[in-house]
């Protein structure tokens, strides 16, 4: 394109040095050279806008769809780690509803009780977004809907995700805590006490409402994602 200008350029240069011709005509060949330079140069921007943002939204459907993927995938996780909760509930629950007698009768037949111990980690996938986000790539999504639905769900119900579940891991700990403290008591006098038992009501408690905020928050959400996303990919 830059020879092209410099060519068009040395032709007006040569036109108006051209004494053959009257002023008028070197008037009319310049205008018509300055149009060449103007038209070649709109067209070469046209054409490299075209293809800049058709390499843009190819880069949007292959993030969009990688980020499918990670969506089916959380609620994968989010099944598995609501199906955690629930077992781990029912076991504490089975606790808090034994009585002196029934652990006593427990330990004189050498049984055990058995404390749930399931801790929750790291379940949704964001490696995606966070690499498409931290590539200043986000504002390549067009549909703005879709942007601001991806954005609220990682920005807002992913986070909430992972903190209900950290508290509900401090919790459980807090629970190891006690038994440790507690060392020098039999495990029959542990779920006995009235201390040790209100720490496993507040687990089942948390546990419960963890199970709430997947479903009602962010598994509607990662659903509701994933058919904007197809309808964008379908287009």
């Amino acid at each position: 394109m830059q020879e092209e200008v410099q060519k068009h350029t040395q032709k007006i240069y040569k036109t108006m040095k051209n004494e053959k011709h009257t002023f008028g005509e070197k008037i009319k060949e310049v205008l018509i050279e300055i149009f060449i330079i103007v038209f070649a140069v709109t067209l070469s921007i046209g054409l490299h806008s075209w293809s800049e943002h058709k390499h843009q939204q190819e880069e949007v459907s292959v993030f969009l769809a990688n980020l499918r993927n990670d969506l089916k995938n959380d609620l994968k996780n989010m099944d598995i780690e609501k199906g955690a909760y629930e077992d781990s509930n029912k076991g504490y629950e089975k606790i808090l509803a034994l009585t002196t007698s029934q652990l006593d009768s427990i330990y004189k037949s050498k049984n055990k009780v058995n404390f749930p111990i399931y801790s929750h980690g790291q379940i949704m996938n964001i490696g995606n977004y966070e690499g498409f986000k931290s590539s200043g790539k986000i504002g390549y999504i067009e549909d703005e809907k879709l942007k601001q639905k991806i954005l609220n769900y990682y920005q807002i119900s992913v986070p909430a995700i992972n903190e209900v579940d950290r508290m509900y891991n401090d919790f459980l700990f807090k629970s190891f805590d006690k038994m440790i403290e507690n060392a020098d008591k039999s495990e029959e006098e542990l779920y006995a006490d009235p201390k040790f038992k209100k720490t496993i009501e507040f687990l089942v408690k948390l546990g419960k409402n963890n199970i709430r905020v997947y479903d009602i928050n962010t598994r509607p959400q990662a659903i509701e994602l994933i058919k904007e996303i197809e309808k964008e990919l379908n287009k």
